[in-house]
């Protein structure tokens, strides 16, 4: 059933066909999702016309610019001594953009190393704001992007015009980075003064990696720093965001059924940075963090070394108590949700809550195991038509290292997690791989319980 998300003022909305084609509106999630900007419209328009080193002497006041004069002991809006700045959550800083002064008085690299940042978001234009503060180096900008770097610091530039937005896929692209920069460490982002662009792309992130909608983003930047996302243009491209997660990839499973597991995997490339896609390799995102998740639910811990799409070591701790107790029989009938209509309301309210192909495991992490492989069964169901038939799957089965068909990554994959799990959860998992794969379990079920019986680890 084609599915199209779209914002109204107040709600997030679905448009569906019902069963007789007719489209209908159904309310998804009844929360204020909208965001406003902090400037006017009149004043937006009158800043966009007003030319770069105008902008400079008129409203910026030129070199007594009160983000570019470097004054210390103002806590209040310091959270680093003498740079305007405010640390939105834990791990993110924003800042006014940096001056000479920070590098050659005030040692502004030690001092991020004392709050552990390791990169410098810039999301200046080179040149711009020439005539604020002592103006520009050579550079382009009010400060040398080397020094940081000379100084083990990462620095990424994504030019964005002053008071200004940008398209929904470049901000993606740029919230991309936001996410991989803090696997690294924390992150200090800047723009001039470290309100508009800078709050837009923290509010971008916050939908991307936490599941917000505008408003939520928006009120969470801007609870912390009043000034943040400041013109229309920039308030109108998070909510043009939002519609490209829900409309084009970011959802886990797609508005349309597809015939390849390879499309899927395409589907959703763009949301992925590019050390998750070399991760996941021809995986699709939501099977390895659901069998991933799942086996940490069972033991101690686990690790996974992937050396190439049918290479993959397990390494499990020691079973977790709870588990220990699991009754074959009674998994069965627990992950057997015919007609998916129970999955179908749990995976809607996840959905309210964020949950999108980026959040997956903030997202599932303290769910229940059973929701999580009933989640993966609706997927499956949801999202493929049958992607093999029986004389290819058993082909493969017989020589797994010869035959190599769009499927067969998943699926190995598939069975050497299952393969690690207890044995009460196999005969379930073992139905629900063969429903998967052949929308039949009659045949295929008990060969693939064959292959996992045999003991491959003493957790068991």
């Amino acid at each position: 059933m084609p599915k199209l998300w779209f914002l109204s003022e107040n709600n997030d909305y679905q448009l569906e066909d019902d069963e007789k084609g007719n489209l209908s509106f159904m309310i998804i999630q009844k929360m204020k999702i909208s965001a406003s900007a902090t400037y006017s419209s009149i004043r937006t328009g009158i800043l966009s016309l007003t030319p770069g080193d105008q902008k400079c002497r008129l409203y910026c006041s030129g070199p007594r610019c009160r983000f570019c004069v470097v004054v210390t002991g103002q806590s209040e809006i310091q959270a680093i001594d003498g740079l305007y700045s405010t640390w939105i959550t834990s791990d993110i800083l924003a800042m006014a953009r940096l001056q000479v002064e920070h590098f050659e008085k005030l040692d502004i690299i030690e001092k991020f190393r004392t709050n552990h940042i390791v990169s410098v978001i810039n999301l200046q234009e080179s040149g711009e704001h020439s005539f604020c503060g002592n103006g520009n180096l050579s550079s382009g900008f009010s400060y040398d992007p080397e020094k940081l770097m000379h100084g083990g610091m990462y620095h990424f530039n994504f030019p964005l015009p002053d008071f200004q937005a940008c398209t929904p896929t470049r901000l993606l692209d740029i919230v991309k980075v936001v996410d991989f920069a803090l696997t690294l460490g924390k992150i200090a982002v800047h723009c001039h003064a470290g309100h508009g662009r800078t709050g837009m792309v923290i509010a971008g992130w916050m939908m991307f990696a936490m599941g917000m909608s505008p408003s939520q983003a928006v009120d969470t930047v801007r609870s912390r720093r009043a000034k943040a996302v400041q013109s229309k243009e920039q308030v109108e491209t998070l909510h043009k965001f939002r519609l490209l997660i829900r409309n084009n990839g970011g959802m886990i499973i797609p508005k349309q059924k597809m015939m390849l597991i390879s499309e899927y995997v395409s589907y959703n490339q763009k949301f992925l940075c590019k050390p998750e896609s070399r991760l996941y390799g021809k995986v699709p995102k939501i099977v390895y963090t659901a069998m991933r998740i799942t086996l940490q639910k069972m033991y101690s811990s686990v690790s996974f070394e992937i050396e190439d799409d049918y290479r993959l070591t397990i390494r499990c701790g020691n079973p977790l108590p709870e588990n220990k107790s699991l009754d074959e029989q009674l998994l069965d009938a627990q992950l057997n949700d015919e007609g998916h209509e129970k999955t179908q309301f749990w995976y809607s309210d996840q959905v309210k809550n964020g949950l999108t192909i980026s959040t997956i495991h903030r997202q599932l992490q303290n769910e229940d195991f059973r929701d999580i492989l009933r989640l993966l069964d609706l997927f499956f169901h949801s999202t493929f038509h049958q992607l093999t038939h029986k004389e290819e799957i058993y082909a493969v089965l017989h020589n797994w290292d010869q035959v190599e068909k769009d499927w067969s990554p998943t699926f190995w994959f598939l069975l050497k997690c299952i393969r690690e799990m207890p044995r009460p959860l196999h005969l379930a998992l073992s139905r629900l791989v063969a429903k998967w794969f052949l929308r039949s379990e009659v045949d295929l079920a008990p060969r693939i319980q064959q292959i996992l019986s045999p003991p491959v680890s003493s957790n068991e």
